[in-house]
């Protein structure tokens, strides 16, 4: 089966591979928003997403010290990597401690960040052509452009108030 779906929330996209996993399908296979799974047992699998430090690392090297772990790595995509365990092995949670939490969203939110300004700067860029201009398709993409900057902005908040909500856990 073959899915689209646009996540930039981690943890909203998680709940919902662990979602289509209880209802009897695994993911096989992520690229772009298309997700592809395959059927399995309800509730045979369960999911983590992990974003790299780098993408340039050596990813036989965190994929094979992964299986060490019991734990597959499905798919990556740039920096993000898909993971699965099998439920029956016990709970799946990559950062346990609320310090490796807080690193992991940071790691997030200075990613969403980058994208944040540079979608900001397009957006920008494409609206003063609208305005100098005047064509409709300038203003379509501002439109869009202005849109994902506005996502991006959501995730930034969002990660912020994560780790506001973990540094209070920790005192």
């Amino acid at each position: 089966m073959l899915k689209f779906k646009l996540y930039y929330d981690k943890d909203a996209e998680e709940e919902w591979l662990q979602k289509m996993s209880s209802e009897g399908w695994a993911l096989k296979k992520f690229f772009l928003g298309f997700y592809t799974f395959e059927p399995c047992e309800p509730g045979e699998y369960n999911y983590q997403i992990d974003l790299l430090d780098n993408w340039s690392g050596n990813k036989a090297d965190y994929a094979s010290f992964m299986e060490d772990l019991g734990v597959e790595v499905i798919d990556q995509w740039w920096r993000w990597v898909y993971l699965r365990k099998k439920a029956v092995d016990g709970p799946f949670e990559m950062y346990t401690d609320v310090n490796s939490k807080i690193a992991l969203y940071s790691k997030i939110l200075n990613f969403f960040k980058i994208f944040l300004v540079i979608e900001s700067i397009c957006f920008f860029i494409e609206f003063a052509a609208t305005i100098r201009t005047g064509y409709f398709m300038f203003g379509v993409f501002s439109v869009l452009l202005g849109a994902i900057s506005l996502a991006m902005l959501k995730m930034v908040w969002k990660c912020k108030w994560k780790i506001e909500q973990l540094e209070q856990e920790e005192i």
